[in-house]
């Protein structure tokens, strides 16, 4: 099967630039010298519902990824947020995760929910757009929602509709984006296709585990963690087959589960390129376009803890944490 990466290394996603800015404002306002401070999104997979089959997901195949009607309690909603508030983090809530998040019947209200006990964190969300219309989008956004992210999965004739529907609601530029995820979009949509950790397979996409694991890092496991509907933190938002759960949010500690000695263990081996690991092994993410800032955070913490030797450092790092 192609190696996919290759593609999302030539090419620049225009929403890269826009999460750049984000990740230089959260660490304007998140001092680096604390490991929690690297956590820079918490993407929430509320709902195992959707309502599309894309050939470039691994919904395309029921008997590999079903439809199931399970949704995250507003329990566990609060009980995120409190953490975030008690540990005082800067991070972003988003909402994208495996399924549809407007499939939740009480989304509006979830992002109320975080809103009132977060301020000031930004709230997004990734959508297929089926089920908003100017009236849901506005409630969204006086719900306390900070950006609308569409995902364009037909091609460009959606987007007449959808400015349409922003213009309505009033939404203030520079708060929604409509992404192309249509395959043979080019470079508009590079970053956005992969593998989901090998779990997908669609030869017409041209998508597919690898029959060779890629020697690079990758800094997800650095920045950003998935919250899954029942509480379950995964090691990473790719691992769609659910390979490496750390932990559970009803359980522990948002802390806890961050620096969990198994999130320790992957990040030794990402940090030096290594894949040889389920389900890294098997997946096509480049893994170094964003989240640098957030990988140094936790590699110096791990260096003065002594979790990290600095002579297991590679070269271009051992200068730096010396």
């Amino acid at each position: 099967m192609t190696n996919n990466s290759n593609r999302s290394s030539t090419f620049i996603d225009p929403h890269l630039s826009h999460r750049k800015a984000q990740e230089k404002e959260h660490f304007s306002r998140q001092a680096d010298d604390q490991p929690m401070a690297s956590l820079l999104t918490i993407e929430l997979n509320i709902t195992e519902l959707c309502n599309r089959v894309c050939v470039f997901c691994p919904r395309v195949d029921p008997k590999v990824y079903p439809n199931r009607n399970l949704n995250m309690d507003f329990s566990l909603v609060d009980r995120v947020a409190d953490e975030v508030v008690r540990l005082g983090l800067s991070c972003r809530f988003s909402f994208s995760g495996f399924g549809e998040p407007l499939l939740h019947k009480g989304f509006t209200e979830i992002v109320s929910h975080i809103r009132r006990r977060c301020p000031d964190n930004t709230i997004e969300i990734n959508t297929n757009g089926d089920r908003l219309n100017a009236s849901l989008i506005t409630e969204l956004f006086e719900a306390g929602l900070t950006y609308l992210y569409i995902n364009l999965y037909d091609g460009p004739e959606q987007r007449p509709h959808f400015e349409a529907l922003v213009m309505e609601a009033k939404v203030p530029d520079g708060h929604w984006k409509l992404r192309p995820h249509w395959v043979g979009a080019g470079e508009n949509f590079a970053l956005t296709l992969n593998n989901r950790s090998g779990v997908l397979n669609a030869p017409e996409a041209d998508i597919g585990p690898l029959a060779q694991a890629l020697e690079m890092r990758c800094h997800y496991p650095f920045y950003k963690m998935l919250l899954d509907w029942n509480g379950d933190v995964l090691f990473c938002s790719n691992d769609w087959g659910r390979k490496i759960v750390v932990g559970n949010l009803n359980d522990k500690n948002l802390d806890e589960l961050w620096l969990n000695p198994r999130m320790l263990e992957v990040r030794r081996k990402l940090m030096l390129g290594t894949r040889d690991f389920a389900p890294c092994d098997k997946c096509s993410v480049h893994g170094t376009l964003s989240g640098e800032p957030s990988f140094k955070c936790l590699i110096r913490h791990y260096v003065a803890e002594g979790s990290i030797a600095t002579d297991d450092l590679p070269s271009d790092l051992k200068n730096e944490f010396d």
